[in-house]
């Protein structure tokens, strides 16, 4: 059995993806693509958990921020957070780093195409760090975003995280 830890949960995946690429080479036929197959759709599913619960992370280390700043927490909003979640996968997948989507536009675009109302918006974005806690904490050594984060006007939060790309989106209404 494997036991996932998070803070190796990457390093994890890519062993596991090895085992499975490398049980097809040993000839055993459909047996072994029966298995790479079955244990593919697991990882997949522990994949995703792993993705939701680096967002999750985010937004209760946010909340955390803004109690301290003697600031209301940030509610989780659905859409919202598909949003995120398709930017963050939209950044990998077409390997850009850019607050305006190739493929969506901008953030505020985004938004609206997802019937997302906002009096006030905004959006941070970070790359390459290896957990929630270092994102947010390069979040906070960042004069914009921290000002994002700790913004009195937002009440809403999506947070996105796809293979080392962490997304907010922020709306107040």
């Amino acid at each position: 059995m494997i036991k996932w830890k998070n803070t190796v949960s990457t390093g994890l995946l890519l062993s596991v993806l090895t085992t499975i690429s490398l049980a097809g080479v040993h000839g055993d036929g459909g047996a072994a693509y029966a298995a790479a197959t079955m244990n593919t759709k697991s990882l997949a599913a522990v994949y995703a958990a792993i993705q939701t619960q680096n967002a999750s992370k985010i937004v209760v280390l946010v909340n955390k921020e803004r109690v301290r700043a003697g600031l209301k927490p940030l509610t989780v909003h659905t859409n919202l957070t598909k949003v995120a979640k398709a930017k963050a996968k939209d950044m990998y997948l077409n390997n850009y780093f850019s607050h305006t989507s190739p493929t969506y536009g901008s953030p505020f675009e985004m938004m609206d195409a997802s019937s997302i109302t906002y009096l006030y918006a905004g959006e941070n974005l970070a790359m390459g760090q290896r957990s929630a806690e270092q994102a947010m904490k390069d979040w906070m050594n960042s004069p914009g975003h921290k000002k994002n984060i700790l913004n009195p006007n937002y009440n809403l939060i999506g947070v996105g995280y796809f293979n080392g790309y962490w997304v907010q989106e922020f709306v107040g209404k």
